[in-house]
Order: C-alpha cells, then sequence, then structure tokens
C-alpha cells in the first residue's frame, strides 16, 4: 500500500513538472504581437503561431520554440524561406524525393509573386510544408505527418490558377551578376539594368520583381543579408532610371533557389545573382 502511495505521489509530481515545462513555451506574448510586414507576413505571424501551440500541446516544445521563432521573424516584417531540408538530419530517404520537390515548387511560385498575388494560401504552404518537415524528422505521429501534408497540397493547389492568371508573357528575367561578397553593380550588370528599364517602359508591367540571390560561400545569416544589399542595389538603380518605388518588390533569397547547385561554403558566379522580372 505504501509502495503504492510513493508511485502515485511520484506520478503526480511528474505531471505537475511537465506542465511547468510546458509554460517556458511562452505562446501568448507571440500571440499578441502586431505585425509591422506585408500580409504574407502577417498570415505566416498566425499560422506559425497556431502550429507552435499545437506543438505546445502534445509537449514538444523544441517544435513549439522554433515555430514561436519563426511567428516573431514573420511579425517584424523578416523575409525567409520555408525550411531547407538539410536543416532536419533524421529525414528518411523515402520520404526525401518527396519533400525535395515540393519545396522546389514552392519556392518557385513564392518568387514568382505567390506571397503578393494570393498572400493567405501561400503562407498556409509554408507554414504546412515547415509543419510537414518537422513531423517527419520528428516520425513519432503519422497523424501529423499526414495532417500537414493534406494542408499543403490543399493551400498549394490554390496557388496555381491565381498565378497562371498573374503571369502573363513578358520578357525573360534580366539577370544581374556580382563579385563575390559585393554587391556593387558593374558595367555589365548596368547595361542589363538599362535593358530592363527599356522594356518596362515598352510593356509597362503592373509589378517589377528584383529578386536578389547569393552562392554558398558565407554563413547563411550574411547570404541572407547580402543578397538584400543586391536586391536593394539594383532596385535603386532601376528607380534612378525612373520605375517608379511602388511599382518595385523586391525580395532576398541568401543561398536558397540556386541556378547551379553547390555544396556549402562554395564559391559560385552563377549563384551571385539579382534576377529582374515583370508581372501584370
Amino acid at each position: 500500500m505504501k509502495r503504492y502511495k510513493i508511485f502515485s505521489l511520484v506520478g503526480a509530481m511528474m505531471l505537475v513538472l511537465s506542465g511547468c515545462v510546458g509554460q517556458l513555451v511562452d505562446t501568448d506574448s507571440v500571440k499578441k504581437m502586431k505585425t509591422t510586414g506585408n500580409a504574407f507576413q502577417s498570415v505566416l505571424h498566425k499560422e506559425y503561431t497556431s502550429l507552435a501551440i499545437a506543438r505546445n500541446l502534445e509537449w514538444n516544445y523544441v517544435a513549439s520554440t522554433y515555430f514561436l521563432k519563426r511567428a516573431r521573424m514573420a511579425a517584424t516584417g523578416k523575409d525567409f524561406p520555408p525550411q531547407p531540408m538539410a536543416e532536419r538530419k533524421n529525414i528518411s530517404a523515402g520520404a526525401k524525393a518527396e519533400l525535395a520537390k515540393a519545396r522546389l515548387n514552392l519556392t518557385k511560385m513564392l518568387w514568382n509573386g505567390a506571397a503578393d498575388s494570393t498572400p493567405a494560401a501561400a503562407a498556409k504552404a509554408q507554414v504546412m510544408y515547415d509543419c510537414w518537415l518537422e513531423a517527419q524528422d520528428d516520425n513519432t505521429r503519422p497523424n501529423n505527418i499526414a495532417g500537414c501534408r493534406a494542408g499543403f497540397e490543399k493551400a498549394y493547389a490554390m496557388l496555381q490558377p491565381v498565378l497562371k492568371k498573374a503571369l502573363v508573357p513578358l520578357p525573360t528575367p534580366f539577370i544581374v551578376y556580382f563579385a563575390s561578397d559585393s554587391a556593387k553593380i558593374n558595367g555589365k550588370g548596368m547595361v542589363k539594368i538599362k535593358q530592363a528599364y527599356a522594356d518596362y517602359r515598352l510593356y509597362k508591367p503592373g509589378k517589377v520583381w528584383v529578386a536578389g540571390h547569393t552562392d554558398s560561400k558565407g554563413s547563411k545569416a550574411h547570404n541572407r543579408a547580402l543578397s538584400r544589399h543586391r536586391a536593394n542595389a539594383v532596385a535603386n538603380a532601376l528607380m534612378e532610371l525612373g520605375v517608379p518605388r511602388k511599382a518595385i518588390k523586391k525580395a532576398n533569397h541568401g543561398e536558397v533557389s540556386q541556378v547551379k547547385p553547390t555544396k556549402d561554403k562554395v564559391s559560385e558566379a552563377m549563384n551571385r545573382r539579382v534576377s529582374i522580372f515583370f508581372m501584370r
């Protein structure tokens, strides 16, 4: 009888301690944050917070903390892509190909303006992809894997018809290349920017997208900042030529979406670029 009481007491203490640990993941303060970004980032904040709360209720505090970090980034207007699969170490070989294809398709849609044309569906697709990736990495809750995957596929399907209407035949993207670890526009780059401006005047598109990229030589954080500086440099040059500020949309992808895929810490000239493309 005494042994039973001791075990009951220990069990009760473990439940109390588990509850206390759950409180360490502060979801409420992030949920109450006011977003300073665009519509896409506002939905990202809401969806990542909801996902963090769900993981918190499962006592998966590592996942909850990760998604809360992404929710904070979105609330403060920061741009960031779907999580790279390389950051997850326990993805089975069978799931890797499907997840890689899904991420590639999603990043192409985001890069081509889905976050601007259909922000709610685009944000939901990104969050559900990250959810699917995390659930597959954890691989202890089949329902989470199935639910996140289904959520991603449903949101992604909503992007396609809208984006097909938004994209119309226009000149292929103009590519401005940069020297290693530099955001300075050289002579050849300026020629491309002037060509883009000439076609802007000819076709009169509604939006000019300027997307910055880097190779994988530096750290991920450094490359994100460098891609932003490159996009800003090209955008400023276009505005000086006469493109209105309100027509320009910028994106900084860092080392994501490489033209020539490389391993980490590799210098590759083809990946050090800014793409300029038009949308109606």
